[in-house]
């Protein structure tokens, strides 16, 4: 009998998503579950960030955790459905220890959350910050504090979008170390932007701002840094965008008892363009409504939570694109699944084919964020007629969800093939070992041919070194590879 490794096709294909978050909770309380559970009992413990934690939980842990709070207890769903949702969102509240199971398995709240929540609950989101709102006078206004924002936050995406020396020198080396630790560029000298990176551009800004946010704190975590130190004041500015603020008039003061990584963590604030520091003598700082993109959970419905009322894309039913803009990143970010053909000086125009969809998938997007994306960037005359959903006509996104399932018809992985077996018995032998560990692929009797996975190709050949041991026959199975 000999062997030789190939590769054989998969019943299922393989998951590509890249960035992502699990199914049932966001990023940060994916992020809350990965750190030391000491340092997450310490947030549990403070009331500004069980609050926070308790706005980015799902809705039905929401229900559970008030349940448990004021009641001690929760009903019982009949509906089975409902069970299982309920069932998932205790293992979420477990995970984030603001739950514990008792030996009786009577479900408790953790008294440091039930705690903390309580107080903060009581005061409101903007009381149980320690930040303190101080009075602007005209020297210190901040001036087109929005405009100078988005340009901040724009620097980074160029960045990644349309590597240049200018676009290198506009981003911190913070940034430069964040996205290549995060795999979204590689190289040092001559900088590439990764699988991760494209689909990283293509996500909805509260994704990417979050997803920047969490890679930031683990960046942080890397260095050393007592995590719980730089969240906490995070999440009281984040807190402070849900009472509403006047950007260019309301300034906090800058507190000088901070440690240095607060102070990293404001600087690195004002990079993002969440805050606008004029002057860092001034003492203060200005709030600025891409902040609100930190106060969203990223899981709810794009169509929902997105505005479009900024949106500049014009898809037609002939898969053509008009894209109403002159900026060099939103054209960058359009050209990585659509043939440009035309430039104007405020408008230009694409084709969305075969060939530039399947150029995308090759980088790792998917079909679903190019179909989220013209989503969330439709013209707001596109979605005022059609709506959020069928804005991006119903014909161009099936087919690119067909073009992407044209690469998801097979997916292949190394498998080992018997062939050459000296007689029936030998044959009919290995076809019932491997049946009995689940490692066959498939057999023919016909042919006598005989396929493992790669995972079951020793057990076979010890099983054959066995048999043939015992039958007086030293020999053993030829290996190759193709």
């Amino acid at each position: 009998m000999s062997a030789s490794l190939s590769s054989a096709p998969s019943e299922a294909p393989a998951n590509t998503t890249g960035v992502s978050s699990s199914r049932h909770s966001c990023l940060f309380l994916d992020f809350l579950m990965s750190i030391k559970p000491k340092d997450r009992q310490r947030m549990l413990q403070k009331p500004s960030c069980s609050f926070f934690i308790y706005r980015m939980l799902p809705a039905i842990a929401q229900q559970v955790t008030i349940q448990l709070i004021w009641k001690g207890s929760f009903p019982k769903a009949d509906d089975v459905e409902l069970t299982k949702s309920i069932e998932e969102q205790v293992e979420l509240l477990l995970k984030l220890g603001i739950a514990h199971k008792a030996t009786d398995g009577k479900l408790t709240i953790d008294n440091d959350y039930k705690r903390s929540y309580m107080y903060a609950a009581m005061l409101g989101a903007a009381s149980i910050s320690s930040l303190v709102l101080e009075t602007n006078d005209e020297k210190r206004r901040g001036k087109d504090v929005e405009k100078k924002a988005v340009e901040r936050w724009d620097c980074i995406l160029r960045y990644l979008a349309l590597p240049s020396e200018e676009n290198t020198e506009a981003v911190s080396d913070t940034t430069k170390d964040l996205f290549r630790k995060a795999n979204f560029t590689s190289g040092e000298s001559r900088i590439e932007i990764t699988t991760f990176g494209f689909q990283f551009l293509l996500l909805s800004p509260v994704k990417q701002m979050w997803t920047y946010v969490i890679e930031y704190l683990k960046l942080e975590i890397s260095k050393g840094n007592d995590i719980v130190e730089v969240i906490e004041p995070l999440i009281q500015i984040v807190l402070l965008a849900n009472r509403g603020f006047k950007a260019e008039k309301e300034c906090y003061q800058i507190d000088e008892q901070w440690t240095q990584p607060q102070h990293d963590l404001l600087n690195h604030l004002r990079e993002l363009g969440v805050i606008f520091i004029r002057k860092r003598k001034d003492g203060v700082f200005f709030l600025t409504h891409l902040l609100t993109h930190l106060a969203t959970n990223e899981t709810i419905d794009d169509t929902s939570s997105e505005k479009a009322s900024n949106g500049k894309v014009i898809v037609e039913t002939n898969f053509r694109v008009y894209a109403y803009t002159s900026s060099l990143l939103q054209l960058a970010i359009i050209a990585l699944f659509t043939e440009m053909t035309y430039r104007f000086t405020d408008m230009s125009v694409g084709m969305i084919t075969r060939e530039s969809v399947r150029g995308a998938l090759q980088h790792g997007i998917t079909a679903a964020q190019i179909i989220s994306f013209l989503r969330a960037n439709a013209h707001p005359q596109c979605v005022a007629t059609s709506g959020p959903v069928n804005c991006l006509p119903i014909t161009v996104a099936d087919q690119i969800r067909l073009w992407e399932d044209e690469r998801r018809r097979m997916d292949l992985k190394d498998a080992y093939i018997y062939s050459h077996f000296e007689s029936d018995d030998e044959y009919h032998g290995v076809v019932r070992y491997a049946q009995e560990r689940g490692i066959l692929l498939w057999a023919n009797p016909q042919q006598k041919l005989v396929i493992v996975n790669e995972e079951g190709h020793e057990a076979v050949r010890q099983w054959y070194k066995r048999s043939k041991g015992a039958s007086g026959d030293s020999g053993g199975p030829s290996t190759s590879s193709a």
